[in-house]
């Protein structure tokens, strides 16, 4: 099973830098302000990079759909770890809902280039949530690398 998973790994990871290399050879520089008379033209290939859209959502739900399986398969072996589960996902809805009410009370707004004027309130709001939670994930992360030093350190 293990020689499956690493040789699906170097599959996707090849696969992944064949696209990246397609829509990086395939763009050329672009002119924010004649980005629509380019597409137009035909000068930009919006192809190569909706593909790798397509496969990053791919790999996106691929990822979550293996996280929800984890974390299922250890609580049916462990079912005394079903506790840290329920914990851990109170954690996560509560720091996704605190910045989704942080963000709704900012009052800027993000600029839309391509129509030139400025992303409806919904869009302003997501995007700001999610930046709030990458920071908190971020920052989680560190201190759970600093203290997993620290502590091996100690023994």
């Amino acid at each position: 099973m293990k020689s499956i998973l690493k040789y699906l790994l170097v599959a996707a990871m090849a696969a992944t830098l064949v696209l990246v290399l397609w829509a990086v050879s395939s763009t050329p520089e672009i002119n924010v302000e004649t980005i629509g008379d380019d597409l137009k033209a035909g000068i930009v290939d919006p192809v190569a990079v909706s593909w790798n859209l397509y496969w990053g959502y791919a790999l996106l739900a691929v990822a979550i759909v293996s996280a929800i399986f984890a974390a299922v398969w250890d609580m049916a072996q462990k079912p005394e770890s079903i506790m840290g589960t329920v914990i851990s996902l109170v954690v996560v809805v509560a720091v996704v809902v605190i910045a989704w009410f942080v963000a709704s009370g900012h009052t800027y707004q993000i600029v839309d280039l391509q129509n030139q004027s400025y992303f409806a309130r919904p869009e302003t709001v997501i995007t700001d949530a999610s930046i709030l939670v990458t920071y908190v994930v971020a920052g989680g992360a560190i201190v759970a690398a600093i203290y997993s030093a620290v502590s091996d350190a100690l023994k």
